[in-house]
């Protein structure tokens, strides 16, 4: 990539020398940065995440798709865009030591466009990808592509942290975790039981369903209903408990709710530390590899959202 460079107190990686990426060492938060407040926040939960887990940080910066400068090139160098690249890192790293990061533990990274694809390949070697999001309305048509293409392709958890968070919060010790019924739910809990270990948190597991047309209706009379929920919750109690035998010190509940999905899962993250969700996807030949379910809680959660990769197909 053209614009691919280095700068900071900062080690090489396998990555940026060409070589193939040591996946086994996932010792690396990737935080995205581009100036924006929503970029200092991004930093500043990503470093409380890597001193909670004693990882690394790459601050990675991606300046806009070429075809966004395209009417200044006459007039603009495309070194005047890579030294603004760089005066944004140099402020990122400036941050991160700021907020108590070890500056020999901050890498940084100035890439190529597209955003997406570009976040994405920095974090190949990663634990985790960070993103601050927006939730205004001219704000997401400039930017919810980008955290939805990270989210779609992203071979690791990727942390979202909208607007409501702030840092200085003292941790509720719950957090929030949507589950589908699907076989997918297995990689969702053991990355959820894996959070609420390390920062010492309990679990409230939320099943959502809520009928949508004239037919789901006809069958949701109270007997069906208590049947329906017999039912679920014995077989969710048994595909969490599969996990939970892992974590015998993390504490959980499940909550079956008649209600929309979006709607269930706002509601339970409202004051929880985060929300844990499946990436689904259903029409991958359309590009839409982030179910609506995930799409909208992305945006619209009252708390983080961590999106996990699942290598089974639970559609």
């Amino acid at each position: 990539m053209a614009l691919s460079t280095r700068q900071g107190p900062c080690r090489l990686t396998s990555h940026e020398k060409g070589s193939n990426v040591n996946t086994s060492a996932r010792s690396t938060v990737v935080v995205g940065v581009d100036g924006t407040r929503d970029g200092e926040r991004a930093i500043r939960y990503g470093i409380a995440l890597a001193s909670r887990e004693d990882l690394d940080v790459r601050l990675v910066h991606v300046p806009h798709e070429m075809e966004f400068y395209a009417p200044m090139l006459p007039y603009v160098e495309m070194a005047t865009v890579r030294e603004i690249g760089q005066e944004v890192l140099r402020e990122a790293a400036k941050q991160a030591e700021e907020t108590g990061l070890d500056a020999g533990r901050t890498t940084t990274m100035l890439s190529a466009g597209p955003r997406g694809a570009a976040l994405v390949r920095a974090a190949e070697d990663a634990r985790y990808i960070v993103l601050g999001t927006r939730t205004s309305a001219v704000q997401h048509l400039l930017t919810g592509a980008t955290s939805l293409s990270v989210v779609a392709h992203s071979s690791v958890p990727v942390h979202c942290v909208p607007p409501s968070w702030v840092a200085e919060r003292s941790p509720s010790g719950r957090l929030v975790v949507g589950l589908d019924g699907s076989d997918a739910d297995s990689e969702v809990l053991a990355e959820a039981f894996t959070e609420a270990s390390t920062r010492g948190a309990s679990l409230e597991m939320v099943h959502a369903w809520r009928p949508v047309s004239p037919y789901d209706v006809s069958i949701a009379g109270r007997v069906l209903r208590d049947d329906w929920d017999k039912a679920t919750r014995e077989a969710l109690t048994r595909r969490i408990e599969e996990v939970a035998a892992g974590h015998p010190r993390v504490e959980w509940t499940l909550r079956l709710e008649f209600e929309r999905v979006p709607v269930a899962l706002h509601e339970a993250a409202v004051n929880a530390d985060l929300l844990v969700l499946g990436r689904h996807g259903h029409h991958p030949i359309l590009g839409l590899l982030v179910g609506s379910n995930t799409r909208t809680l992305v945006h619209n959660a009252p708390c983080p959202v961590v999106v996990v990769p699942v290598t089974t197909d639970g559609e």
